[in-house]
């Protein structure tokens, strides 16, 4: 069965093995930030050296005395949209240093022309932890509060900061966005949400880490890590991609 499943992913294009990853960073390979800088187009983020999850990561300020706004940090690539059968995930660790309900602060997925936003993350209006998914269609949602948020020992923590890294992810398919919170990045998960989608162009073609559409933070910043952007079969896509390429070894045997 090995052999079948590698000559799968070797013939079927539509079928990844492990998905095709568009983006995976966790800033590790950094020496500083000037280093980050040639790789990211930073705002006001600089290298932390010191905490991430588990070693370096991005730090976004929120607000601060030097600067006046809280401009995005973002990595650009080449337009990617999920196609029939596929769906396009995305998942960011966010630090909190649960001192303020008051940040305004996310991981961004857009495209750049000003279409196909969507967010996660943290924000002071709903408190706290929330998701955005607008320019798709008509009635898109512009920030919403997770709910029923529990932490893992299943206490109600709605409209509350907690301290530590947080993994939010975003499963987007042609018609359809999954959100989901692991509110202590160690596979479980706390919320879940879901918007469906009409877009007339779906497509995204840059990241942005910070304040969301450049908004200042005045709760303070959060470290960004594990930065992750990838293209996957949604399971029955690859089911039926590995059992044509069953068929046609089945042929190639008999002749």
């Amino acid at each position: 069965m090995k052999k079948i499943l590698c000559m799968a992913a070797m013939l079927l294009p539509a079928c990844y093995a492990n998905g095709a990853v568009i983006v995976d960073e966790d800033f590790d390979s950094y020496a500083d930030t000037t280093a980050l800088g040639g790789v990211w187009s930073l705002g006001d983020g600089t290298l932390d050296t010191v905490l991430g999850n588990p070693s370096q990561s991005l730090y976004h300020p929120g607000t601060g005395a030097s600067f006046s706004g809280a401009n995005t940090n973002s990595l650009s690539f080449a337009e990617i949209a999920p196609g029939p059968g596929e769906k396009l995930v995305f998942s960011a660790d966010i630090y909190d240093d649960g001192a303020s309900a008051n940040k305004r602060t996310s991981a961004g997925l857009r495209e750049a022309a000003g279409a196909n936003i969507i967010e996660m993350g943290m924000y002071n209006s709903p408190n706290h932890y929330a998701y955005r998914a607008i320019l798709f269609g008509p009635g898109d949602p512009s920030w919403v509060a997770f709910s029923g948020l529990v932490d893992d020992g299943g206490a109600a923590i709605e409209n509350e900061p907690v301290e530590g890294w947080h993994r939010f992810t975003a499963e987007v398919t042609a018609t359809n966005i999954d959100f989901m919170l692991d509110l202590n990045s160690d596979g479980t998960i706390n919320a879940t949400a879901s918007v469906p989608i009409a877009p007339n162009d779906l497509g995204f073609d840059i990241i942005r880490l910070g304040g969301p559409s450049d908004l200042g933070s005045a709760g303070g910043g959060a470290n960004f890590d594990n930065i992750s952007l990838e293209l996957v079969p949604e399971p029955a896509s690859l089911a039926m991609g590995l059992l044509s390429v069953i068929g046609l070894v089945g042929v190639r045997r008999r002749r």
